[in-house]
């Protein structure tokens, strides 16, 4: 009898060199991944292993995402040891690591015959999609559930199911597109570009052209020509107003003459394909060319335009492309400190509110205007979301309508930071709807778009009909309680009983209950409670209290998603909630001054950390390493949802409520706290 053994792969086993192997003898089943994703995985807890005897005989390749569920990117067994359980011990070693989660997600093409070896494991098929080869095959997708679907009713949509958070737009250069269509054996030098349509990148990169990719054409012959326009039809077209695409190119062209670049007319090109990408709202021009990467790096550090721009070769972006999705459509290092507000709109400002027309859904100017003259005329306040003289970059209206927030126009404009500011938005809409006393936001808006819908489906909102509904539950207690006040909301729009919940809930579905009820607080789940103190001078900068000299608007530039960086121990673990502690100050008291959602710990060296959760715009690398001092790796404690107490606690009334329900008596680092005092603290700073 073979001995099976599955376990989790460290950071610098050289058994990922085996694995590694293992896939690319079955790439035709699999689809292609780079090595460098395979070891990114080892330090992230997403690469299990099965030997038998000590030889490796399979592994199973996941990502964790921010929607609470497990992403089945590879399960791969040999050949010759299939039937043997592998498979099974590898799927049941994913889930006893994640249990809390609420399921593991997989795709796979139907061609492949494989659906009775997914229904053997227990998935069940909860939808369809085309994968992203040129056949456009037809996939199935497969979820396994954790026992908490009956928690989330919009789990039951397959289209929620396949989708994540973040869609990243990276724009292929010439030769890029020419291998993607290349059909000759595997082993040529061509198809390393073929691991852009892995499937399991469905829903999470869209391939797209612009302007560039046509200037690039010049050089070429007219059959040449015609051929690569005929490819680039098979991509969504992106297209850059000229003015812009032709200021970031002067810019490009100022910085390289300022470090001696002598451009020539194919490098011109290369600053075109940039400047078109750029202007156009893409995130990523992908390339092979070294050379272009390298000068792209030292025109970044004088060019602001490129901030938040990556030029990569298709290995990195797969390799790290959470990382870079995130950063793309997640921006609130942009936002902290800015200029962008919101501005009722009157009477002038519809020309400006027109420009938010949504053709691609077939809405004309007319309906759009009728909509507007409508709620002018109903005295519906219309808000315009923008900064200085640029153009407006979202538009909404709202009113109350008795305890329900009736939201007839919600739009965003096509902006580099329209992801960012599509959630902000829906988080204002909640903080708005709490104040007031609603219990229902309620979305009508036929026309809200795809970064809006991409956001409402990870906030989470509910789609109904043609409504998305949010249930903003003012309740601090057990399951039963909250449950009751759900459904009491839901009746306001006639919408059927929520799920019902129960005591014990595990940390992460404890997390998704409260995100899609919030500023609902489960006092019964088995979700930890931490107090953690942190500096004045951090919690100005990541939670705007106490507040700074240079204000900002808290509704947008308050991120809902920021990191926390600290030395590295191991009294906290996540999902969590938290309670932050503001330190004694020169100018501050020592008290508790708001809670947010702990997501996760992140522990890496200070530069690793920095890459990734850069665009989170709080502490540059050589703080990090100042803070790490000397030790090879910090914290960093990454957390959303932010609620700043109207009534901060003090120490005096801190240690009345401590002496009552029982807590830590120093904060000398985080320290766990009891629901019964968590939940003391809550209602007393909310009150």
């Amino acid at each position: 009898m073979c001995a099976l053994e599955v376990y989790e792969v460290r950071p610098g086993d050289p058994v990922v060199d085996e694995l590694i192997k293992l896939g690319k003898r079955y790439s035709r089943f699999l689809g292609m991944m780079p090595a460098g994703a395979y070891w990114e995985a080892t330090y992230k807890g997403g690469l299990l292993a099965a030997r038998m005897n000590g030889r490796p005989v399979g592994y199973a390749l996941f990502r964790l995402p921010r929607n609470n569920q497990i992403a089945l990117s590879h399960l791969c067994v040999s050949s010759d040891v299939r039937r043997s359980g592998v498979a099974r011990a590898l799927v049941n070693g994913i889930r006893s690591r994640h249990s809390s989660r609420l399921g593991i997600r997989a795709k796979c093409r139907d061609d492949y015959n494989l659906n009775p070896m997914w229904e053997a494991l227990g998935f069940q098929a909860r939808g369809t999609a085309i994968g992203r080869g040129k056949d456009r095959s037809r996939m199935t997708v497969w979820w396994l559930d954790h026992g908490h679907e009956d928690l989330f009713s919009f789990l039951a949509e397959p289209e929620q199911l396949s989708s994540e958070p973040d869609l990243l737009e990276a724009a292929p250069d010439l030769d890029i597109l020419m291998d993607l269509h290349h059909t000759e054996a595997e082993d040529t030098s061509d198809q390393r570009s073929h691991v852009l349509l892995a499937d399991h990148l469905d829903g999470r990169l869209r391939l797209v052209v612009t302007n560039g990719l046509f200037r690039a054409l010049a050089h070429l012959s007219e059959v040449q020509r015609i051929s690569v326009e005929e490819l680039a039809s098979h991509y969504p077209r992106r297209v850059a107003a000229t003015a812009e695409a032709e200021a970031v190119f002067a810019q490009l062209v100022q910085a390289s003459a300022s470090t001696g670049w002598r451009l020539s007319s194919e490098e011109e090109g290369d600053l075109w394909q940039v400047a078109e990408a750029v202007a156009s709202d893409v995130g990523v021009l992908l390339t092979w060319d070294d050379e272009l990467r390298e000068r792209f790096t030292s025109l970044q550090r004088t060019v602001p335009a490129l901030a938040s721009f990556h030029v990569l070769d298709p290995d990195h972006l797969v390799t790290h492309l959470d990382e870079v999705a995130r950063a793309w459509a997640y921006q609130p290092a942009r936002l902290q400190g800015s200029d962008y507000d919101q501005i009722r709109a009157g009477a002038d400002d519809e020309p400006q509110l027109l420009e938010f027309l949504d053709a691609n859904s077939g809405e004309t100017r007319d309906e759009l205007r009728g909509l507007l003259r409508r709620l002018a005329r109903e005295e519906v306040p219309r808000y315009l979301i923008r900064t200085g003289d640029e153009p407006p970059v979202a538009c909404y209206a709202a009113y109350l309508d008795g305890q329900v927030l009736r939201v007839p126009l919600l739009r965003t404009a096509g902006h580099q930071l329209s992801d960012t500011i599509a959630r902000q938005l829906l988080w204002l809409l909640r903080r708005d709807a709490r104040e007031h006393g609603a219990r229902v936001i309620d979305i009508s808006d036929r026309h809200v778009g795809g970064v809006l819908c991409r956001a409402l489906t990870s906030d989470p909102f509910h789609h109904h009909g043609d409504h998305w509904y949010a249930w903003v539950i003012p309740v601090c207690g057990g399951s039963h309680d909250i449950g009751r006040a759900s459904d009491e909301a839901r009746r306001l729009v006639n919408v059927g009983p929520g799920p019902l919940l129960h005591p014990a809930l595990p940390p992460h579905a404890a997390i998704e209950v409260e995100r899609s009820l919030w500023p609902a607080k489960l006092t019964d789940s088995q979700l930890p409670h931490y107090v953690v103190p942190i500096q004045p001078r951090w919690s100005g900068d990541l939670l705007g209290y106490p507040i700074q000299l240079t204000t900002r608007p808290v509704e947008l530039s308050l991120g809902r998603e920021q990191v926390y960086y600290r030395a590295d121990d191991a009294r906290l673990t996540a999902p969590a909630r938290v309670l932050w502690r503001v330190s004694q100050g020169r100018h501050t008291s020592a008290e508790i001054i708001g809670t947010s959602f702990l997501d996760a710990i992140d522990i890496d060296t200070p530069s690793r950390l920095h890459a990734a959760l850069k665009q989170y715009g709080v502490l540059d690398l050589q703080m990090l390493e100042k803070l790490a001092n000397g030790r090879p790796t910090i914290q960093a404690l990454r957390f959303s949802d932010t609620e700043i107490f109207r009534r901060p606690i003090s120490t005096s009334t801190y240690d009345k409520l401590r002496e009552r329900h029982g807590g830590p008596k120093a904060f000398y680092g985080p320290q766990p706290v009891k629901p019964e005092l968590f939940a003391a603290l809550y209602r007393r700073g909310t009150a």
